[in-house]
């Protein structure tokens, strides 16, 4: 620690300017150099100053000279999609090759790293949070309130670091006063998990009795930014004591008054907040105002959403929608978490109760026979879903390519259509009834957010969805009526996936997503999380009923187009597909988790939390479902096999006799933890290994369990 404490002593000035005056404090960035002596000149200065804290928010997003961070390790929550491939809810294309075990964790292959951004940086912010703390008694020009004011920020975020550093890492030095070359803590052992909870604990309720909101400027902390953090923080320790069998100390705080104060900082939120954003009218799909929270322009509009960074044209930009539609695109999401998204009834897929239908197009639906989700096609696996997955993942649809890559033809087979006529047309109707799809060129170039077909940034369509690497090099066949669907399209620069299912969440059409200078807002606190965390923490205090699932979860479903959810219905039978050893009414709580927060990176965390990673991360990922008639269109040479489909029976890869008696089979590209040798979930892995140059630089440091 001594190393890395040396170096910020000398950089920590220069690295950190004075930011023009400006209201919003996660809009722009620092500029200029200053000195200690003369930041803390003026509260104006000091206020400056003080922004630099929220560059923690800001790191893992684009910049005008670059991007500035990995984030993914260091910033849970503020990096997109990135985290949640490590709990298996979501997976990754090329990462791992074909015919691998996917996934660090699954594989049981991470690593001792020698340093780590996830343990250097948390501290690096604790020092600036020091830093003013130390000072505010120069502020000769400053009031009471506005000295408080800057006092809690400094504790909020020196908490907040505390808890990055926790959540990872469990023991950890804690550094509440400035650390010098010759402090004791950087030789010391590392704080006691239940000290540091304490102390995280005690100075964010310090902050929420103190925190003067008459001071607080624009997009800013303040009193319910500070109750948003004590709402996450409190469920992830609470709930991690409980699964993890801490052992507690009464001179600290407990696991129970933990969820307690989650419970009441989450309803007071619940209660000042009551309206969850329904969308600004541009979109008419199902679901559309959940999609909008992460794709809008600007999020001071939106009163459920607490804290955002601020991205502006022409100066800071977003890269999260450019990373899901471009070439190099490594996220998506296999079909055992398609199949967590309940039906729009509000069932799960696998429920008796569940109604089938058939589209026969305009917007009609007949019912239909009934079907298996582990034998169907990407349409029927869309039909009648949560919206959410569709404001998730690109719907299926097929349309005729035109003679310029941007052209395309409606089909008149409306198998084809049925998501297009949910969505609107991304395109310009030409005199000879087919389409022109602009690129994600410019800001404001469409209004819409979600639209099909899907392009690449110039306009180049994609033709069909799913759009899968495992198809065939051959070229697509002209569309005929009743003919199966294919599973890949004849552009295969972009968008593209291993298992079909192609992640689109941080994708608007108004946004040039397909450059660095895309400026949709990023939310870092929102009532979606908070009445989640209220949810759970009741379920976890015996407090969940139907009007607790009325104050949260059904607050969600009615925003995202859902049944509601009937506590009294929920029973062992519910849901086939659940955890037997979780409670049914908690198995929905977490489920609508999951899916709320789907591409936040919340995940991990989560199933860290819950110690569920073997029933999470052991999961063999695949993807949609082929039918045998198109086993042509499959490139079977990419797992070394005959078909590329997975076998119902054996969960490895299906023989030509087996899909065809399975009638089809599922994209089968990566091998299944459990069968792999040496691979599978380590419980090791619920604790990060304390970085290598760190426990050279401090022989009191122990390892965490299972790294040694």
């Amino acid at each position: 620690m001594k190393k890395r404490i040396n170096i910020i002593t000398i950089t920590v000035l220069s690295l950190l300017g004075i930011t023009s005056c400006n209201d919003d404090y996660l809009n722009l960035k620092p500029q200029g150099l200053v000195s200690e002596a003369t930041v803390f000149a003026s509260y104006q200065l000091a206020s400056d100053y003080a922004r630099n804290l929220y560059g923690l928010f800001n790191r893992s997003m684009g910049e005008k000279e670059g991007s500035i961070g990995p984030g993914i390790y260091v910033y849970p929550y503020t990096s997109g999609c990135g985290r949640d491939s490590y709990s298996g809810i979501l997976t990754g294309r090329y990462w791992y090759g074909y015919n691998q075990v996917y996934g660090d964790y699954a594989k049981a292959t991470f690593a001792l790293p020698n340093t780590a951004a996830s343990y250097s940086v948390p501290y690096e912010y604790i020092r600036y949070s020091n830093i003013i703390l130390d000072n505010l008694y120069r502020l000769e020009d400053a009031t009471s309130e506005q000295k408080t004011y800057l006092e809690s920020v400094a504790r909020f975020f020196r908490a907040y670091c505390h808890f990055l550093l926790l959540l990872n890492y469990g023991d950890v030095i804690y550094a509440g006063h400035m650390i010098g070359d010759h402090s004791d803590e950087l030789y010391a052992p590392r704080d006691s998990r239940l000290y540091v909870a304490d102390q995280i604990f005690h100075e964010l309720e310090w902050c929420e009795a103190n925190i003067p909101d008459k001071v607080a400027p624009q997009n800013a902390v303040n009193s319910s930014v500070v109750k948003a953090a004590i709402s996450r923080f409190c469920l992830f320790e609470g709930t991690w004591r409980k699964y993890h069998s801490v052992t507690e100390d009464n001179n600290f705080v407990t696991g129970n008054q933990l969820l307690q104060k989650c419970v009441a900082v989450s309803k007071e939120l619940a209660e000042k907040y009551p309206t969850l954003y329904a969308g600004d009218g541009t979109d008419k799909h199902p679901g559309a105002g959940y999609g909008q929270v992460v794709t809008s322009e600007d999020l001071q509009k939106v009163p459920s959403v607490l804290l955002y960074v601020r991205n502006v044209n022409a100066y800071k930009y977003t890269t999260l929608g450019k990373g899901l539609m471009g070439s190099s695109n490594m996220i998506e999401m296999p079909q055992s978490t398609v199949d967590l998204y309940l039906t729009r009834d509000g069932l799960p897929i696998h429920n008796p109760g569940v109604k089938y239908y058939e589209y026969e197009g305009n917007g009609k639906y007949v019912t239909g026979s009934a079907y298996d989700y582990s034998n169907c096609d990407p349409y029927k696996t869309f039909r009648n879903r949560d919206p959410r997955l569709l404001q998730t993942v690109i719907p299926p649809y097929r349309v005729i390519a035109g003679a310029k890559a941007n052209t395309f033809t409606l089909s008149d087979n409306p198998k084809y259509n049925e998501y297009i006529d949910q969505f609107a047309i991304r395109g310009n109707k030409n005199p000879d009834g087919s389409y022109s799809c602009p690129g994600f060129t410019a800001i404001n170039e469409l209004k819409c957010h979600k639209a099909l077909p899907s392009s690449d940034e110039t306009g180049q369509i994609l033709d069909n969805i799913p759009n899968s690497d495992m198809g065939s090099s051959v070229s697509q066949p002209a569309m005929t009526t009743g003919e199966p669907a294919y599973i890949s399209s004849t552009n295969a620069a972009c968008q593209r996936s291993l298992g079909g299912y192609v992640i689109w969440k941080y994708v608007a059409c108004w946004d040039a997503v397909g450059k660095s200078s895309a400026v949709a807002d990023y939310p870092i606190f929102r009532m979606g999380e908070v009445l989640l965390n209220y949810a759970e923490a009741a379920f976890e205090l015996g407090q969940f009923n139907q009007s607790m699932a009325d104050a949260t979860i059904n607050k969600l479903r009615t925003r995202a187009g859902m049944a509601l959810m009937s506590v009294a219905s929920i029973n062992d039978n519910f849901d086939p597909d659940r955890d037997p050893t979780v409670d049914p009414v908690l198995w929905e709580i977490r489920r609508e988790r999951l899916v709320e927060l789907m591409g936040e990176s919340f995940s991990f965390d989560d199933v860290r939390r819950w110690k569920k990673g073997d029933w999470y991360i052991n999961k063999q990922p695949f993807g949609v479902w082929v039918d045998a008639a198109n086993l042509d269109a499959i490139d079977k040479k990419k797992m070394g096999g005959e078909t590329g489909l997975l076998s119902n029976t054996t969960h490895k890869e299906a023989s030509i006799a087996e899909v065809v008696a399975q009638g089809g089979g599922h994209l089968y590209y990566y091998l299944d933890p459990k069968q792999a040798s040496g691979a599978g979930w380590n419980d090791r892995a619920y604790l990060m290994p304390i970085p290598t140059e760190e426990m050279g630089m401090n022989e009191n440091l122990k390892q965490n369990p299972g790294w040694e």
